[in-house]
């Protein structure tokens, strides 16, 4: 108690010296005094760092341990050094809880080139490591900080606190992929561990990556597994777990089209699973898979129109804008709008007279605004003419989202408006004075020089 007493008397005396009211410690009630020594470890003096980084440690206050980890890469070697003193008096058993939950922060050292701070951060291992330690190292499993819990897994996995097995079963029910994916791949890199339960296990899991590992990890090995588990993964949302599933189906001669064929054909089948059959066939090239995809454009169902316009697109390039012009006046507001972005992949871009077209043919307003994204894409021209010759009373906010658009595009390029579009610009003004409002001066210089 005398120790810190002095220490804070000590930068009293060098706060007045500084004469900055706003680091005085006047205040003597201990809250506000921890408080404000978390302050002053950042504090532009050195000397004073030191002291509160030293008081801190005195006063055995857990909460400042961030504070005290930041300090130990202090620009200061006395600061460092006064901050591994003070966290060192830390390490105790009622503290275990705090050390392993600012684990990331003390790893996160060993990336400063300041000091060496492995001696440090191993010290804090072997304290959590401990037989009486250990126990919370564990419970970090599941705790709020994903770091923590990764981090957590990691040490009590190299250190072999706990049995293996008990160290997978817990990590497996972390709601964290990352943990799950790091418990598989410790858990099959031994052998040993293996069995018919872990593999279950591992297949069951929602995260398609763990899923991809251990796939993978089946083919590598020569394992054998259920056609029937193996049917089910056939169906997964994930392209590569397909696949590497029917992989492993061909080599039980099984042949995953005939259990794709079956699920599509089955009129009790869920549209979600003729979706993923339309897929899988694709991606096992079945040889009629164009003939399936143009029957499966089903407007009843969008996500089965979606997949097989991808795939029809796929096989047949030099028709793909016929078939997305089409398909982006579809009723069905998510048929159109996966249609535009299948335009953008493509880089398919549509002309302005294709562009009014689709606006006429236009089943909601939904699909207007989408038509106008689409105008964002063509000539800057004919952009505005588009705007402009579109503009009416019922879409008046639209053409001046639109209009405020166009004019922060404006200077991304130096392309002049030909003879034509001048032509049309300017008769569009001349028609509609108010649309443009106060933008008027943004065309009048290109269409000054109209002949």
């Amino acid at each position: 108690m005398a120790s810190e007493y002095f220490l804070l008397k000590q930068i009293e005396q060098l706060l007045v010296g500084i004469n900055n009211s706003y680091w005085s410690l006047a205040n003597h009630d201990p809250l506000v005094e921890t408080a404000r020594l978390k302050i002053l470890t950042q504090h532009y003096n050195g000397h004073i760092r030191e002291k509160a980084v030293l008081c801190l440690g005195l006063m055995r206050e857990i909460s400042a341990l961030p504070e005290l980890i930041m300090r130990a890469n202090d620009w200061a070697e006395p600061v460092r050094r006064a901050a591994r003193q003070s966290i060192r008096r830390l390490l105790t058993a009622e503290n275990t809880l705090q050390f392993r939950e600012n684990l990331p922060d003390f790893i996160g050292l060993l990336n400063c080139s300041r000091d060496n701070h492995q001696i440090l951060v191993d010290e804090i291992l072997n304290f959590l490591s401990r037989p009486d330690n250990k126990s919370v190292l564990f419970d970090g499993l599941f705790s709020i900080n994903k770091n923590v819990a990764r981090l957590s897994l990691n040490i009590l996995i190299e250190r072999r606190l706990f049995p293996q097995q008990q160290i997978f079963h817990e990590a497996m029910r972390n709601s964290d992929p990352l943990v799950r994916v790091i418990a598989a791949k410790y858990q099959l890199r031994d052998a040993q561990q293996i069995n018919k339960e872990t593999i279950n296990t591992l297949l069951k899991d929602s995260f398609a990556p763990l899923k991809q590992i251990t796939l993978q990890y089946i083919i590598d090995n020569q394992l054998i597994i259920s056609c029937s588990q193996l049917s089910i993964l056939l169906f997964d949302r994930n392209a590569l777990v397909r696949q590497r599933s029917g992989r492993l189906l061909m080599e039980q001669d099984i042949d995953p089209k005939a259990i794709y064929l079956d699920a599509y054909n089955t009129p009790d089948s869920r549209v979600s699973k003729r979706k993923i059959a339309l897929l899988g066939l694709d991606e096992h090239h079945y040889q009629n898979i164009i003939e399936i995809a143009e029957r499966s454009i089903d407007e009843r169902y969008s996500s089965l129109y979606i997949s097989a316009l991808k795939i029809i697109i796929r096989h047949k390039p030099d028709d793909a804008r016929t078939i997305l012009f089409s398909a982006i006046c579809h009723s069905s507001i998510f048929i159109a709008k996966a249609a535009v972005r299948i335009f953008f992949q493509q880089k398919i871009y549509l002309t302005l007279a294709e562009l009014q077209i689709s606006l006429k043919k236009s089943p909601s307003t939904a699909h207007v605004s989408l038509y106008y994204s689409l105008a964002r894409k063509i000539n800057k021209w004919d952009w505005i003419i588009f705007i402009l010759d579109n503009s009416n009373a019922d879409n008046s906010q639209l053409t001046q989202e639109h209009i405020y658009n166009w004019i922060n595009y404006f200077n991304r390029s130096w392309i002049k408006p030909n003879t034509k579009q001048k032509e049309r610009i300017c008769q569009l003004i001349d028609e509609k004075p108010d649309v443009m409002k106060n933008n008027t001066n943004v065309l009048s210089f290109f269409c000054s020089t109209h002949q």
